[in-house]
């Protein structure tokens, strides 16, 4: 009986211990399939409409989110309105945007600081939450680098961005990062930092705007970037509109059944190889 407790508690040690890690891991596949929101471009002009009159822009007011707190927004996809999408491939990023700055638009996706703020217009200004793992709201804006892709999309349209300025760490009550500035079209992303102290700012400034049809006609639109181009970043946005309309995000089976499949052969292996070594031991 007494190797019995024995082995039932090292195997729950390890097997808690091992989840946790594997936690690690999937983590960002958990959180976004749990708190994925439906994008239905043909509803993006009527949801601008319904929510501009409620939304809220006092981003100081934003509370710094916690580690757990997105379990609040499981299942909330379908009763949130987004005016538009926001798509950084170097990060693998697709993130609905929400008019305003209040919960939960930037716990789920990104919300325009400016009430103004019109898509292709001016110096289109995005906040969201930061976390630890690049995909996930603005966690990994600080990767983003000089040159990325920065892509926004409406009903009509998809808006390009070339990266201008990457990683810029600012003081968190700057507000200029928002202004207009004469004869630019911009873009302007920011997170705060990881202890809530600072901001992290990317901005892209305005390349070409696709207008949105079937795949195979986007492409087509495509030819006239080339002198606008690298060939590099019509590769990536080739990628782009071939996977424009995928946008349901899958439950990660594989990754869970390998996370937990793991830590309970590790926990068992544990318990073996104690138990030879008591019985050699004993011997």
């Amino acid at each position: 009986m007494k190797n019995f407790l024995i082995n039932a508690v090292i195997f729950l040690l390890v097997l808690v211990g091992s989840l946790l890690v594997g936690w690690h891991f999937i983590q960002e596949d958990i959180i976004l399939f749990f708190t994925q929101v439906d994008i239905v471009p043909e509803e993006f002009e009527l949801n601008s409409l319904e929510t501009e009159a409620n939304a809220e822009f006092d981003w100081d007011a934003v509370y710094l989110l916690g580690a757990w707190d997105w379990l609040g927004y499981v299942g909330i996809g379908d009763q949130v309105s987004p005016i538009g999408e926001l798509i950084i491939p170097s990060i693998g990023t697709r993130l609905p945007i929400f008019h305003g700055v209040g919960e939960p638009n930037i716990s789920i996706g990104a919300g325009t600081v400016l009430p103004d703020a019109v898509i292709g217009e001016g110096n289109y200004t995005l906040a969201s939450h930061w976390d630890p793992n690049p995909g996930i709201r603005f966690g990994g804006l600080d990767l983003v680098e000089i040159g990325d892709l920065l892509i926004l999309r409406d009903s009509d349209y998809l808006y390009i961005y070339e990266t201008i300025i990457a990683n810029y760490v600012i003081d968190a009550y700057r507000s200029d990062i928002t202004d207009y500035v004469e004869g630019k079209v911009l873009l302007t992303l920011f997170t705060c930092t990881a202890d809530g102290l600072r901001r992290v700012m990317v901005r892209g400034e305005f390349v070409n705007k696709l207008s949105i049809a079937d795949a195979a006609e986007m492409l087509a639109q495509l030819e006239d970037l080339t002198a606008l181009m690298n060939a590099t970043d019509l590769e990536v946005l080739t990628e782009v509109i071939e996977t424009l309309d995928e946008t349901a995000i899958p439950f990660p089976v594989v990754h869970l059944t390998l996370a937990v499949g793991g830590a309970l052969i590790l926990a068992g292996f544990v318990v073996w190889i104690s138990n030879r070594g008591i019985k050699h031991k004993n011997d």
